[in-house]
């Protein structure tokens, strides 16, 4: 879908909501609940490495899709888009390790991230990844074949599915320090003729090319991480957009800290129409300063929606927060999540 496209599609105010996967199994009162107050609702249907209808490649945890066909069907019915939600590289949390054979975290253990010593996410504890403040293992976004894995799933979901978009989650790598896994290293060295690895290992490395020279080469590897899983983007983009889905994308606010910490560059996404538009994750009780960076950022701030966490805030809170977007030139609003709204009726009152 084009660009011109999209902006009719939210030419009235962008109204969606988070509806994650332990709240499927009110599928019957969601759509119930929503109506008349959203248009838009992000189903979770992958996560963690599961997927919530019938899979013919990932591990399902919902193996009859009546529901699912059923639950889009009213939905159209009621003029509410639904975007399947996929939480891509996020694999695993602290729960113990599934047990589930075709799971990657057992099939395929050398899909994970990797530190700046070269070890594998999955050779950390949860208490070592707790020190870290990280959620859990992430599967490596420059694996060709993770790539493949998650092409095809996202191909499953739109292909069997009247979805009228998909929704990334988590596309970015956990934090700074878990961008050295062997494939995206071996991508940097046909390039620049030096493993990355030795940047932070190799005490000689001044000695060799210089304070500068070592700046320059971190700067460079840097770039590439971010530009490698932009590439991936473009990837998803042409799996998603000839089935006549649009492609949004759940990202870090903040874009400096987006980019130089997770290597999740979403404004270049928008502004090369690699993603239609992206629901910025700005939960927080006071998002004034992150709005006007957000505006900063992009050309087309109808393209961005602004996702507001209701368990962090009052109902008069959110109805505060949303007044500041309704006064800026952003297409909407996105609750995280249909949770609290269920809990609290009142949060529904906000959007009027």
């Amino acid at each position: 879908m084009g660009v011109f496209l999209i902006v009719l599609a939210f030419a009235t105010e962008f109204r969606g909501v988070w509806v994650p996967r332990w709240s499927l199994n009110d599928r019957n009162e969601i759509l119930t609940q929503l109506d008349g107050a959203f248009n838009h609702i992000f189903l979770q249907v992958y996560a963690l490495g599961y997927a919530y209808y019938p899979s013919q490649y990932a591990p399902s945890k919902i193996h009859n899709d009546a529901w699912l066909k059923a639950f889009l069907k009213e939905a159209h019915q009621r003029n509410i888009r639904v975007s399947a939600w996929v939480n891509l590289f996020y694999s695993w949390g602290f729960a113990p390790r599934t047990a589930e054979p075709i799971h990657p975290i057992n099939m395929h253990p050398n899909w994970y991230v990797a530190d700046a010593r070269g070890r594998s996410m999955l050779d950390y504890s949860i208490d070592e990844l707790r020190q870290l403040s990280s959620e859990g293992y992430y599967l490596a976004p420059s694996n060709a074949q993770v790539r493949s894995y998650l092409c095809a799933v996202v191909n499953e979901i739109v292909t069997n599915y009247d979805f009228d978009g998909v929704h990334l989650d988590y596309v970015r790598y956990p934090r700074r320090s878990f961008i050295y896994d062997v494939y995206v290293r071996s991508a940097f060295m046909k390039h620049y003729y030096i493993d990355p690895l030795e940047l932070t290992t190799n005490r000689s490395m001044p000695e060799r090319y210089g304070l500068w020279g070592v700046d320059s080469l971190t700067e460079a590897w840097h770039g590439f991480v971010a530009d490698d899983l932009t590439a991936f983007i473009r990837e998803l983009r042409s799996v998603v957009t000839p089935r006549g889905a649009v492609l949004s994308v759940a990202v870090k606010p903040q874009y400096e800290e987006a980019q130089n910490h997770y290597f999740q560059d979403w404004p270049t996404w928008l502004r090369n129409n690699y993603v239609d538009f992206v629901c910025l994750m700005s939960y927080g009780t006071s998002i004034s300063s992150t709005l006007q960076q957000a505006l900063r950022a992009v050309d087309e701030p109808e393209r961005v929606m602004v996702g507001i966490g209701l368990y962090l805030l009052t109902p008069q809170q959110v109805q505060q927060q949303v007044g500041l977007v309704r006064s800026q030139p952003f297409a909407g609003v996105v609750f995280f999540s249909y949770d609290q709204l269920k809990k609290n009726r009142a949060y529904l009152n906000t959007l009027k």
